[in-house]
């Protein structure tokens, strides 16, 4: 079933900023964990492709007098999600490389976690 992008935009930006940061962590934290079992690569890339979705959503919105940091830092990940996402299968199928994907996904993760703080401040 396709997905419908629109719907999700929607919902998502109908929710707050908190809980916005909060679905691009959790979708990295996924990504992490099937990064390290090396299983379900399609999932794995279809949460590449929605948490990059997630990103331009959020940047769209963001007030950029008062969130340039968090935009500067979304705008970072989103490269990285794009490198990724043009070298997939070779990653994928190198375990090194896999776990490199994992680590950094878990850096962005915290990352993310510490803007959650700030927000909720």
């Amino acid at each position: 079933m396709a997905m419908n992008w629109e719907i999700l935009k929607t919902r998502y930006l109908q929710t707050s900023r908190a809980s916005q940061m909060d679905s691009l962590s959790l979708n990295l934290t996924r990504l992490q964990t099937l990064a390290m079992s090396g299983v379900e690569d399609v999932v794995a890339h279809h949460l590449m492709r929605e948490s990059q979705f997630f990103i331009e959503w959020t940047v769209s919105v963001i007030d950029l007098e008062t969130d340039m940091a968090l935009a500067t830092e979304l705008l970072s990940l989103q490269r990285q999600l794009s490198r990724w996402k043009l070298s997939w299968p070779e990653l994928w199928n190198n375990e090194p490389e896999r776990r490199q994907v994992a680590a950094v996904a878990q850096t962005w993760c915290e990352q993310l976690q510490g803007q959650l703080n700030v927000i909720a401040s």
